[in-house]
């Protein structure tokens, strides 16, 4: 299916930003024809690997915007409600992954030759649980993705990974959706 996207911001088959003047190192197209893009960031303990990530959605008139976490974990929340195995199964898919499998890059070259790893699993395997009027999965398992490689490049870091956990522990009953939300603003 085409897609029409603000010509400003999206054209040559990549995602832009206009200040600073920038291109993104990786632009994705999700299912639902939104774009994500993956921009150099300035961050950290290692700013020339770090980046910062821009979502478009469809539209002439859009313009990118950095998606906040909030709209992964309420569309989790979502679709826990008629899914809840499969968001738990996701989510301890995505602490693994963290915890065992997700190496930060290395170099600058390396975050230029990455391709997501998860995403078409999760997309696949989990295709069912897309609900009307939210997130397609495929956004879920690629913002995860890039987070986990984000915060694991930050020595120290542990919000993110703790974020997962209390989806989990959600996903298990433990606690409510306002101690879930509790602290995004």
């Amino acid at each position: 299916m085409a897609y029409s996207y603000n010509p400003k911001y999206y054209y040559d088959g990549k995602l832009h930003q206009l200040k600073p003047k920038l291109t993104a190192i990786h632009t994705y197209q999700l299912s639902d024809g939104t774009l994500i893009g993956m921009f150099q960031g300035s961050r950290g303990s290692h700013p020339d690997l770090d980046f910062i990530v821009r979502l478009l959605r469809v539209g002439e008139n859009q313009t990118p915007f950095p998606p906040p976490h909030l709209f992964w974990v309420a569309d989790l929340i979502i679709k826990a409600q008629l899914h809840p195995v499969e968001v738990k199964e996701i989510i301890d898919y995505y602490i693994d992954f963290y915890t065992h499998k997700c190496i930060p890059f290395n170099s600058v070259d390396e975050r230029s030759a990455y391709s997501p790893i998860t995403v078409n699993h999760i997309k696949t395997k989990y295709a069912a649980i897309n609900v009307p009027n939210t997130l397609p999965v495929d956004y879920i398992a690629l913002i995860i993705e890039l987070f986990c490689y984000c915060e694991k490049r930050n020595e120290g870091a542990f919000m993110f990974k703790e974020l997962l956990q209390k989806i989990k522990a959600y996903t298990e009953g433990k606690i409510d959706y306002m101690d879930l939300l509790q602290g995004f603003k």
